[in-house]
């Protein structure tokens, strides 16, 4: 969900620029972005992302004055409901489970501008009360309570996940597994098996990455839910340098996601970040790993300035800044890499995307030293 502006943005960036005595022209490669994008943020016509408005208080030097004037767009919410829900959970009807799917897509979108450990809280209070739905309802309605239920669970993995906090991110993960199961939802299934390939891959267990990766791509999941599973399974196969695996690999995931998009309602709604250009930075990811460093630097410059407006600014493109700037700092791009460095940065101080803000200081301090 995107942030809610404050009225004051466009006067505010207008009266900044003007006293850095720069005009639009000169401004928009500083920020990546263009004359006519700034002029339209400055006339109200458009609305910054979170990584644009970060990007511009480094470079007018604010002190985070402009990403102060976004705030997070609240998800929907009926606290009377969500409270006699809890009270009388077997008395659960249609209108509550659309609620809290509503709910569900509403805070997968303010994680992306806020990041993972902002959310806990609140998703902790929510994953109790699915798990005391799950539990007591009976019925017509059980199958779609426990559906919807994993797919809380598997957004409460992912935010653990996110926030370093591996066991109870598997824990939840399993809870997904099983609630989604007995849903009869393989798309759940495939996704929680990619999920926890993703948690061997932070933890650079190649082998188990490629084994559970592949294990999704099998079940009879959606295109685009399998073709997310495949390029993890490429990256994972680029962990051991297996070359000729990779390509393979990433063919197919691209096979697979030109398939979902020829049929998008196919698609659960929890891949709706994934796009080409998320695949271009699976890919850029992938030669990063294999040493491929002009390869990698087109493919994640391709699929960063290509993805949609509202994940631009998303926590979770943070890693792939961090490897961009890496691969330009090998390549001798030092300026470039720099400016990237500084990039994450800040999109990690705006989303407290705390591990991103340490992982990139340190790797400013480690490039000024090799200069």
């Amino acid at each position: 969900m995107p942030p809610v502006i404050d009225g004051r943005f466009g006067a505010e960036l207008r009266r900044l620029r003007t006293a850095a005595g720069l005009s639009l022209r000169q401004l928009a490669p500083l920020v990546l972005s263009s004359r006519g994008h700034l002029h339209d943020l400055e006339t109200g016509r458009r609305q910054p992302t979170v990584d644009l408005a970060g990007r511009l208080d480094a470079t007018l030097d604010t002190n985070g004055l402009l990403s102060s004037m976004l705030r997070p767009a609240p998800p929907p919410a009926d606290p009377e409901r969500w409270a006699y829900v809890t009270r009388h959970p077997r008395r659960i009807d249609a209108a509550t489970l659309h609620a809290l799917v509503d709910s569900l897509a509403a805070h997968r979108r303010l994680e992306d501008n806020l990041g993972a450990t902002s959310l806990l809280p609140t998703v902790r209070a929510q994953l109790d009360m699915v798990s005391t739905l799950v539990a007591e309802t009976a019925g017509a309605l059980r199958s779609q309570v426990v559906d919807v239920a994993a797919q809380w669970a598997q957004f409460g993995g992912w935010l653990y996940a996110a926030s370093d906090r591996g066991r109870l991110a598997g824990r939840w993960y399993g809870v997904a597994l099983e609630w989604g199961t007995e849903a009869g939802n393989p798309d759940m299934t495939a996704t929680v098996l990619s999920m926890r390939g993703h948690l061997a891959w932070s933890e650079r267990r190649a082998e188990a990455m490629i084994d559970l990766s592949a294990a999704a791509a099998r079940q009879s999941a959606s295109p685009g839910v399998r073709a997310i599973a495949t390029q993890q399974q490429a990256r994972g196969h680029a962990l051991i340098g297996d070359t000729s695996a990779v390509t393979d690999l990433l063919d197919r995931a691209v096979e697979l996601s030109q398939t979902a998009s020829q049929a998008p309602d196919r698609e659960p709604p929890w891949i709706y970040f994934h796009s080409s250009a998320y695949l271009a930075m699976q890919r850029g990811l992938a030669y990063r790993l294999l040493g491929w460093n002009a390869d990698a630097i087109e493919h994640l410059r391709r699929g960063l300035t290509g993805l949609p407006a509202e994940s631009c600014g998303a926590a979770w493109t943070g890693p792939y800044l961090l490897r961009l700037a890496a691969a330009l700092a090998d390549t001798g791009d030092v300026d470039e890499a720099f400016a990237i460095y500084e990039r994450a940065e800040s999109l990690g101080r705006v989303t407290r995307t705390t591990a991103l803000v340490d992982q990139a200081e340190a790797a400013v301090r480690a490039l000024s030293a090799r200069r």
